[in-house]
């Protein structure tokens, strides 16, 4: 049997402190961001803001394949959904898309050093 009645209970969830609005939408929008700190230094050399956004493919007939793509210079015409978020000595600017958020948002220098490959939740596409 229950030892506290309805009202109690209701009463309890009343008077718990609540988050900030913003808080709670910013726990759904920002997706963790894992970077070295190659990728700190080559984003402050180039000023400081890292600006990710997804790209849609069509492959295989009607399967959809979705890429993220990343650059230090922000695309004409282009609006983030997401940011800035702060990655840990840089901006971040993020757009899904359509496709939800990730939970975590890797971060990588290419091959050459010469720009940023972005994982979703450590996958290099999404199907």
């Amino acid at each position: 049997m229950d030892d506290h009645p309805a009202e109690t209970r209701a009463e309890a969830r009343r008077s718990s402190p609540a988050p900030p609005a913003h808080a709670a939408h910013q726990a759904r929008s920002a997706p963790t961001i894992v970077a070295g700190a190659e990728v700190r230094t080559f984003v402050a050399r180039h000023g400081g803001r890292l600006y990710v956004w997804t790209v849609d493919h069509r492959c295989c007939g009607a399967r959809r394949l979705t890429l993220l793509e990343a650059d230090v210079t922000r695309q004409p015409g282009w609006s983030p959904a997401i940011g800035p978020l702060d990655a840990g000595g840089f901006e971040l600017y993020f757009d899904t898309g359509a496709h939800g958020r990730p939970r975590e948002l890797v971060l990588e220098l290419t091959r050459r050093g010469r720009g940023v490959r972005a994982f979703w939740n450590n996958c290099a596409y999404l199907i």
